[in-house]
């Protein structure tokens, strides 16, 4: 399978597809309020489009801290295409972005495995595969168990 990693200018094409990867993955992307963020937020990020067989099937979407950290902002991948590459291509994508902007990490904010879900479960095994370590774990509301991990550059 052929996989060709582009990046996506135009805010509403960034905005559809982060819309139409939100509601195939439902068990990821379960918050309607969440959604809409990161749906408005993509026009304000760097974002790349993970192409197969010639159709948008992935996308990722970065922002830059301090100089020194690429965040894995959003990334989602149809699950058509989950377990073909599409998530480490685009994942690679922005190790490259993070290594021409001289950043030191790649960070992502995920549910921590304090979540007790199958689906984070999967989520944490693909990022420790890609090179991330568990960094903080953290609870922005009650019961809602969340966590960065990091990988160096």
């Amino acid at each position: 399978m052929t996989i060709a990693i582009e990046p996506l200018e135009d805010a509403s094409a960034k905005a559809s597809l982060c819309a139409r990867l939100s509601a195939e993955l439902p068990m990821w992307f379960g918050r309607p309020e969440s959604n809409a963020e990161y749906i408005r937020g993509m026009a304000t990020r760097d974002a790349f489009a993970a192409f197969v067989r010639g159709a948008p099937e992935g996308l990722i979407a970065l922002d830059y801290h301090f100089g020194t950290t690429c965040n894995l902002w959003w990334l989602g991948v149809s699950p058509k295409v989950h377990r073909c590459g599409v998530g480490r291509a685009l994942v690679e994508r922005a190790f490259k972005e993070a290594s021409q902007r001289g950043c030191a990490w790649l960070a992502v904010e995920t549910m921590s495995p304090r979540t007790l879900s199958p689906e984070y479960d999967i989520t944490h095994r693909f990022y420790e595969a890609l090179g991330f370590h568990p960094f903080v774990e953290f609870e922005p509301e009650p019961g809602d168990y969340m966590m960065w991990m990091m990988r160096s550059v």
